[in-house]
This record gives structure tokens, C-alpha cells and sequence, in this order.
């Protein structure tokens, strides 16, 4: 008669304490962003820039939004009539723009220029203009930056950037097919040494070189919405989060850009 004592051994060599549970789940933090948002958080969210009065509903404005990792790169807005607002849906987070005169920016810590990777979830809210709206800029002034943002009309996604005080001239990319549609996006920009390369929702839509070498000025202020460089108009849309590396980090590789992808995904409800 066949015994099954032979699985004993096994279930008596398994270490003190040990669990079948998954393991921990993944977090962008553990690729050690410069600067992580995440309006799901809301204990990061702020009616005011001095945070003194948390965001508690849907609808409330927001003059604060700290960052989740421990650099410090709080975005503010001091103005009152400028402040975006917090809204939900009860599943989803998200941080909206109106078009007009939103914006956030932090204090002057990263630095402008290359490498730069950033994960966003988005969604356009409008179609009028032609320009870029400013999803995230780095920023001196309006002749020395770098954005990714989106033209309205078509939701093209785009990349530019001009550092005049080190003879950079104008690179300004843009995703040549797979546009948006003004739906729930995934987008990641990865600026390195001489090329660019734009995703969608999992998917390369442009890989191009671009003037921009290793060049870049230190600390400049990220700015959220409205932005200062050249050509960038006011955009009304949804920011569902954002994760920004800049020349001082590592950047991450494919595999991790894809896995930061997916944990965005999730976030805002969308499969790539």
C-alpha cells in the first residue's frame, strides 16, 4: 500500500515562523524616488500652503502636497484662487487643474536636466489649445527647463527642454502615434544622455535623440500644472500621481519602469 509519510519531512524542515502568505507588496519608494504624490494618501493633502488644514472631502482645495518619500519636496501653491483640488470618486484620487491658473511647485532642490524619469497617471479634461500643458516641469525660467505635459487638441504627449545657461538648445519631442484621448493614462518620459523615450499605458510611442546631453543646473523648482517654460499654456487635467527622478538618483531600468507602471495602473483603475 503507497504511504504519503515521505511529505512529513518537508512540512517538519519549514522555519519557525515561516508563512505561504505573498510577499510585501511593491511600492515605488523602494527605487528611491526624488519625490513621490500619491492624492490616494490624503493624509499628505493640505486645504493651505502651511498645512494647517488637512483635506478631509471631495471638492476642498489644495495649497499642500507633501511628498511621500523623506526628501521633502512639498508641492504648495500660496495663492489661494490658484490651488487645485482634491477629488474623488470613492475608489479613485486624483489632484485636478482648471485650466486657468492651477499650479503647485516645491522649493528649488532637484536638478534640471539629464537623467530624468518620470511615471505619471493622467487624464486630459480638455481639448482646447494647441501648446503643452505642463504635466510636471523642472524649472529656472522660461529658457531653462524641462517638462512633460500633453498638447490638449490631440492629448500628444510631450517632452521639452532648453538650458540656455549652458548653451542647451531647444529639444521638443512629441509621442508620434497612440494619443491619448482625453481617457485614464499611464505615462512615463525617461530623458537620458542624447534620447528620449516617451511610454503610454505600458507602450513605447517615441524614442528619439534630443540636443540635451548630461548637462544641468542645480537646484530649480518642480512645478505641477501651469508651468514657466516656453510655449507651455495653463491645461486643465487630473494628475492620479507622479514619481520623478532626477540627475541625483538612480534611474530605474525597463523591468522597474514596468513594474512602477503597473502599480499606476492599479492606482487609477486602468489595464496596460
Amino acid at each position: 500500500m503507497l504511504s504519503y509519510g515521505f511529505e512529513l519531512p518537508a512540512v517538519a524542515l519549514r522555519p519557525a515562523g515561516a508563512s505561504s502568505s505573498s510577499p510585501p507588496a511593491f511600492s515605488p519608494l523602494q527605487l528611491a524616488p526624488s519625490a513621490m504624490f500619491d492624492p490616494a494618501d490624503t493624509a499628505k493633502l493640505y486645504q493651505d500652503s502651511a498645512g494647517a488644514t488637512p483635506v478631509i472631502g471631495d471638492n476642498q482645495p489644495v495649497g499642500l502636497w507633501q511628498d511621500e518619500t523623506t526628501n521633502g519636496l512639498d508641492l504648495r501653491q500660496a495663492v489661494s484662487a490658484a490651488r487645485p483640488s482634491y477629488r474623488t470618486d470613492g475608489a479613485h484620487h486624483w489632484i485636478e487643474m482648471d485650466g486657468v491658473d492651477d499650479s503647485l511647485a516645491t522649493d528649488p532642490i532637484l536638478k534640471l536636466g539629464n537623467p530624468l524619469t518620470i511615471v505619471i497617471g493622467y487624464q486630459m479634461i480638455s481639448a482646447i489649445g494647441t501648446q503643452r500643458v505642463n504635466f510636471v516641469e523642472i524649472s529656472k525660467d522660461n529658457k531653462n527647463a524641462t517638462s512633460f505635459g500633453a498638447q490638449p487638441l490631440n492629448d500628444r504627449l510631450q517632452f521639452f527642454s532648453r538650458i540656455d545657461d549652458q548653451g542647451v538648445g531647444i529639444s521638443h519631442i512629441k509621442a508620434l502615434g497612440a494619443l491619448g484621448g482625453h481617457t485614464r493614462h499611464v505615462a512615463t518620459l525617461q530623458a537620458t544622455s542624447g534620447q528620449v523615450v516617451i511610454r503610454l499605458d505600458g507602450t513605447v510611442v517615441q524614442q528619439s535623440t534630443q540636443i540635451l546631453a548630461g548637462e544641468f543646473l542645480d537646484a530649480q523648482a518642480m512645478r505641477v500644472g501651469l508651468g514657466v517654460s516656453t510655449a507651455s499654456i495653463p491645461g486643465a487635467f487630473r494628475l492620479y500621481g507622479m514619481q520623478v527622478w532626477d540627475g541625483a538618483e538612480t534611474q530605474p531600468d525597463t523591468a522597474q519602469i514596468e513594474q512602477l507602471e503597473g502599480w499606476m495602473a492599479e492606482q487609477i483603475g486602468v489595464t496596460i
